[in-house]
């Protein structure tokens, strides 16, 4: 009897022992992780810079009147830094902007971006930044604004007129942008249909509808497009406004504005003269002129040389 009870009590130590060794080997899978341990991922840094396009964008500004206001400042490589930082160079090429540009016609603009042409050699650009056509972005590369010096031989100001031509001629007083190209009974630009009393319409109805069939069939062929220029040179000012009829629009334009009246008879000559037929014109082109000095034999008088980029092609794509 004796010996049952200590068998028996012997029986229920070694089942005390197996549970008690069961509720270690629990508690050690199920033990939790150190608050210390426990790895979570780095909060990313916030960054006020956005990526930079292709394009190489640098700095965009919002137009505010007369005045400009920073929006963003784009990524940009630290070659470019030093442009990014520069912003006194950026007040200068606004402030030739807003000398060439009357306030009357700066209500079409809204935005100004400062940008590097050196990867694609562009020398400034307007594009809209409202689908009606109302409001337009103007872009100019700040390292041709200062090749050789700031606005050297004029080549900024012509760069500046050019680009305002561009939306002299495609604003929403002069292009429809709602026509679709199959609606549109005129000139088709590609922003909208221009509208049967606007310059380019006028352009186009007289110097380049008898050319469009051949000018089409052109394509992006490079060998073609300077076929096209040698067969008809003597109908552009420039090699540039071979481009297309909006490219010759904005050429005439900077030639009306910065030469005197032509007295040849030459077909290029015609389309210049076709603009002294509008008196809006004639007196932007007097105001223009005026505030540039081009009447006068002042020192501080600009001047202004043929574009060095006249003699290329332009781009296709959105912007002008």
């Amino acid at each position: 009897m004796l010996l049952q009870k200590r068998l028996k009590s012997l029986l229920i130590v070694l089942l005390s022992l197996l549970i008690l060794n069961s509720f270690t080997a629990c508690e050690k899978d199920d033990d939790p992780v150190e608050p210390d341990k426990i790895v979570t991922p780095d909060k990313p840094k916030e960054d006020n810079t956005e990526q930079s396009d292709e394009d190489g964008s640098i700095t965009l500004y919002s137009i505010e009147g007369s005045d400009i206001k920073k929006l963003k400042d784009y990524k940009v490589s630290d070659n470019l830094l030093e442009l990014q930082k520069d912003t006194k160079k950026h007040q200068e090429i606004w402030g030739l902007i807003g000398q060439i540009i009357p306030n009357s016609y700066m209500t079409f603009f809204n935005e100004y971006l400062v940008f590097s042409g050196e990867g694609n050699g562009t020398a400034g650009y307007v594009v809209q930044t409202k689908e009606d056509l109302s409001k337009w972005q103007v872009g100019i590369a700040m390292d041709f604004a200062y090749d050789g010096g700031f606005n050297k031989d004029g080549e900024l100001s012509y760069t500046i007129i050019h680009e305002f031509g561009h939306v002299i001629s495609l604003n929403d007083t002069q292009v429809d942008a709602k026509k679709t190209e199959n609606d549109c009974q005129s000139y088709f630009p590609g922003e909208g249909c221009a509208k049967e009393t606007s310059y380019i319409n006028a352009l186009y109805q007289n110097h380049w509808k008898d050319i469009d069939d051949e000018f089409q069939a052109i394509g992006d062929d490079e060998s073609k497009k300077e076929a096209f220029y040698e067969k008809y040179q003597d109908r552009f000012v420039t090699q540039y406004a071979s481009t297309n009829p909006a490219e010759d629009f904005a050429e005439v334009f900077t030639h009306f504005v910065i030469f005197d009246k032509p007295t040849e008879d030459s077909h290029a000559n015609k389309k210049v003269q076709l603009l002294y037929k509008y008196p809006e014109l004639t007196d932007l082109r007097n105001e223009i002129r005026k505030s540039l000095k081009l009447d006068t034999k002042s020192k501080s008088a600009r001047t202004i040389k043929v574009w060095k980029r006249g003699s290329t092609f332009g781009k296709k794509g959105e912007k002008r």
